[in-house]
């Protein structure tokens, strides 16, 4: 008896299709998966919200010198320095915005946003301001060290040691503001 052969183009075209047929059926036959009882390993942590420095919209308002907390930055300096406490902001447990005034001995102010990043030990001048004039932003944003022993910007080194604690801003702005006014400011050299 002779045995009868498909052509090879029959077979080659028949046997992609069994193959998925039986792959959809052994699909099928597998057990649902149990988080339960067959834990796997493939759990993605949601990521933390990141915090980010930035300008309030909209901007607080240009401070009278009479509104501001006053704080000592060195026995040397002669300037006066001031922070805004209504512009005080926390943001993110890590953040600390502000604005910061400069008045020179013959009344000059130099007005600021300023923002210090206490986890990175950073500083940033975001915003400039003028009176009557009101706020500039500074683009780009340079973020500096606090670290650095340079006189440039000691005002924020010194904020940085009252209101950063831990890598975190010490507490919400009312706590900082005590901190602020806590510590006998004329004996920091």
């Amino acid at each position: 008896m002779r045995r009868r052969t498909l052509p090879r183009w029959v077979v080659g075209a028949a046997l992609p299709a069994a193959l998925l047929a039986a792959g959809a059926q052994s699909a099928a036959q597998a057990p649902a998966d149990d988080p339960v009882n067959n834990p796997t390993i493939d759990y993605v942590a949601p990521d933390r919200p990141q915090a980010r420095a930035g300008l309030p919209d909209p901007m607080p308002p240009i401070p009278d010198s009479e509104a501001l907390r006053e704080f000592s930055v060195s026995a040397t300096s002669s300037n006066s320095f001031g922070v805004d406490p209504a512009s005080l902001q926390v943001i993110g447990k890590r953040f600390i915005q502000f604005t910061l005034v400069v008045i020179s001995p013959r009344g000059v102010r130099n007005i600021g946003y300023e923002a210090i990043d206490c986890e990175s030990h950073e500083s940033a001048l975001m915003a400039t301001g003028r009176d009557g004039a009101g706020w500039s932003p500074v683009q780009p944003v340079s973020w500096r060290p606090l670290n650095r022993g340079d006189t440039v910007n000691p005002a924020q080194r010194e904020l940085a040691r009252s209101w950063c604690e831990g890598g975190v801003a010490a507490g919400a702005p009312r706590e900082l503001l005590r901190r602020l006014a806590a510590v006998p400011q004329r004996y920091r050299y």
